[in-house]
């Protein structure tokens, strides 16, 4: 394959992260590993993000504030010349708004409600709510050499995500509650007064509930490899879940319930995935859980940035082809 110029493009603005997250931020951390891979591959890569960001690519800052119109039209201005495709990561699908010649990607992260050229979902299912079944989809992936494994477990719980309602907290302390087990919550607080109103009165009482906030860095690598599993009860559409993923890369198995990506992430351990709580209380009370090894080996088979960055690449290719 030729060497591509390919322009990265992704802000959450006005709340933007910078890139690598230093705490959560899925989206980010996908974006950050396929412009280093896309670099390593020899492509010429121009990354528009978060000043403050790293990057092997040319960095260009955004601004503070820009609105979607306000990104589409920083980005057209400080477009560097001959780009062969745009790929756009931005929350609001900003560069869908304006008539854009670049054979232009969008990577729709979380639900969009206008209509984009080329969209690419994070998994079938996310093709299937979101798309009505158009467009491409591509797993994310990770660097499993980024995630530190154990076999050996200890005896909490954890659950690794934005503390809200539609995560699944409650139902996770819930699980907690019932099986007896510790467990730690792990995330940014996006309601306080929701927290303080539902999650803070339970977490006092009970003392195996214990809540540490956001998590980065060696604070997250030990808390994913020691848990004794990682609890997914998202109550909605999760286009994808990429907790899932670093938790198994860690060895550390995930009980999850069936909605949306869930069954095509956790397809190798189908005896994981749950149709109710209830259902996810008596699999941790069984603790029937896989070989840790056989964790991390099913993530590298099927989950990891090159594989991701590969099928970004083909579909760079059908899109430059047919525009």
């Amino acid at each position: 394959m030729k060497q591509l110029h390919i322009v990265q493009v992704i802000s959450n603005s006005p709340s933007a992260h910078k890139l690598p997250p230093t705490n959560q931020g899925g989206t980010e951390k996908v974006v950050y590993e396929l412009t280093e891979n896309l670099v390593k591959r020899g492509h010429h890569v121009t990354l528009f993000a978060a000043k403050g960001s790293r990057t092997s690519a040319r960095l260009v800052s955004f601004p503070k504030g820009l609105g979607a119109k306000g990104i589409a039209r920083y980005v057209l201005a400080k477009m560097p010349r001959h780009v062969d495709v745009i790929h756009d990561h931005t929350f609001n699908s900003a560069l869908s708004q304006l008539n854009i010649k670049t054979p232009t990607v969008c990577t729709l992260h979380m639900p969009v409600k206008r209509r984009v050229k080329n969209p690419v979902y994070v998994s079938k299912r996310a093709r299937t709510v979101m798309g009505k079944n158009r467009g491409y989809y591509v797993y994310n992936g990770l660097n499993p050499s980024e995630y530190e494994f154990s076999a050996k477990k200890r005896s909490y719980m954890l659950f690794m995500g934005r503390i809200l309602r539609g995560k699944g907290v409650l139902q996770a302390i819930e699980i907690a509650e019932q099986t007896n087990n510790k467990l730690i919550l792990a995330g940014p607080i996006k309601n306080k007064a929701w927290f303080n109103r539902e999650l803070a009165p339970r977490i006092r009482r009970n003392p195996n509930i214990h809540f540490v906030g956001p998590v980065g860095g060696k604070n997250k690598q030990r808390l994913l490899k020691y848990a004794k599993c990682v609890l997914f009860p998202s109550l909605w559409e999760e286009p994808f879940g990429l907790v899932m993923i670093e938790a198994m890369a860690c060895g550390t198995p995930v009980v999850a319930l069936n909605r949306g990506a869930v069954p095509e992430v956790m397809a190798g351990f189908p005896h994981l995935i749950c149709r109710s709580i209830p259902e996810m209380i008596a699999k941790v009370k069984q603790a029937k859980f896989p070989d840790p090894y056989s964790l991390r080996r099913y993530v590298i088979r099927r989950f990891t940035t090159s594989k991701m960055t590969a099928r970004y690449l083909a579909i760079y290719q059908k899109v430059m082809k047919n525009g």
